[in-house]
């Protein structure tokens, strides 16, 4: 993984088209969902917040620079707080000049999902899901699966991806287990 996130993740798998992924069943709305993971997080929690942890100027891969047609761009970096604790962590890689042309300046600590997904129906494509793994407080690796996409906000291109992680409530899914 060419990003280097401030939090011990490594991507496990490449990115895969969803057909060929297989993820959990109990995790597949959640990765499927072609609507904003901020309005599920809100539906599916009374609490919700947002942390971020930061946005810096960062080389992009081969992929990554296919899918936004620049070299470099900025990365926001996020996590999605819900009833249990973290459980998204986000970020978006997008070029330099959408911070005018998309408005970004000024998101602050509003998620990007309802800027996205606000007034006007949102424009999605290229969605891959990955394996990972986090590195707990005690040195544990978890098992995580997240999800990639490129969205658009006033035609520029943000390469989205988000990670769910174990404080994710699942309440409308039937297992048990978290990688069940």
């Amino acid at each position: 993984m060419k990003s280097e996130l401030t939090v011990p993740l490594t991507r496990t798998s490449d990115w895969l088209l969803p057909a060929l992924a297989e993820p959990p069943a109990r995790l597949a709305p959640w990765l499927l969902d072609a609507g904003s993971m901020t309005a599920r997080l809100r539906r599916h929690n009374r609490h919700f917040s947002l942390e971020l942890l930061g946005h810096h100027l960062q080389g992009l891969a081969a992929d990554e620079q296919g899918l936004l047609g620049v070299d470099a761009g900025l990365r926001r970096e996020v996590v999605l707080h819900g009833d249990n604790g973290p459980a998204v962590l986000g970020w978006t890689l997008f070029a330099e000049a959408a911070l005018t042309g998309a408005d970004l300046g000024q998101l602050g600590e509003q998620p990007l999902g309802e800027r996205i997904f606000g007034a006007a129906p949102a424009q999605r494509d290229g969605l891959q899901l990955a394996r990972f793994t986090l590195t707990d407080a005690q040195g544990q690796l978890l098992p995580l699966w997240g999800r990639r996409s490129r969205l658009y906000l006033n035609g520029w291109p943000l390469l989205v991806h988000e990670v769910l992680l174990p404080g994710l409530v699942l309440t409308d899914l039937p297992s048990p287990s978290w990688l069940d």
